[in-house]
């Protein structure tokens, strides 16, 4: 369930492939690379086995919607399977044809970052409705970089706005134990992005005793 992340504006080739090989050692579900470093690992993750993902708009979504969907398409190019996509966080107008363009460039898996803890009740609904409208696969708590959105609360209250509709939750934002993954999960998240997976994953087995 673990997205393992490398978001960081520092991070050079050489930590992107440690991550890779992180990923494949430990089991995580992907490898979250910035668009700029998906390419110097392609190859090492498809021998490994491991799925790469990145973002789009990230992390302000304050870019124009070109920009995104050049984001986009170049990902699908490098055979990313899985985007997670800023939007425009106070509207949400571009969501749609953001979420139209990647499945058109054949990305497998669309989640839409909504920064819940940024946002008001009326404005998350409006933001997880036109999600699902658009036909995204999860909404994800935040991007970590604003907010810290991996709590219990912040899961929950986003699960029960997407979960009537169909929408997984990606608990993302201040996950750095494996008690904080519970938490998120029992909250109703589907997925886990952290940049301290191999601790997160750790600190879980020594909570349920397979240390």
């Amino acid at each position: 369930m673990i997205d393992s992340t490398l978001l960081k504006p520092t991070a050079k080739a050489r930590d992107a492939l440690e991550l890779v090989r992180e990923a494949a050692s430990l089991g995580f579900h992907c490898a979250m690379l910035p668009p700029t470093l998906v390419g110097h690992v392609r190859r090492e993750a498809e021998e490994l086995g491991v799925r790469l993902c990145s973002v789009a708009g990230f992390p302000s979504g304050m870019h124009p919607l070109r920009v995104k969907i050049a984001e986009l398409e170049h990902l699908a190019s490098l055979g990313v399977e899985e985007v997670d996509i800023v939007p425009s966080l106070a509207t949400g107008e571009d969501i749609e044809a953001l979420v139209k363009v990647a499945r058109e460039a054949g990305v497998r898996v669309v989640k839409v970052i909504v920064e819940a803890p940024l946002q008001g009740d009326d404005s998350l609904e409006r933001l997880v409705e036109a999600s699902y409208r658009a036909g995204a696969d999860y909404v994800k708590t935040s991007t970590g970089v604003y907010s810290k959105g991996g709590d219990y609360e912040t899961v929950r209250r986003l699960h029960r706005i997407a979960g009537p509709r169909g929408l997984k939750v990606k608990a993302a934002g201040g996950i750095r134990d494996g008690l904080q993954a519970i938490l998120a999960i029992t909250a109703g998240a589907s997925r886990i992005g952290t940049s301290s997976g191999a601790r997160v994953l750790r600190s879980y087995r020594e909570l349920v005793g397979q240390a």
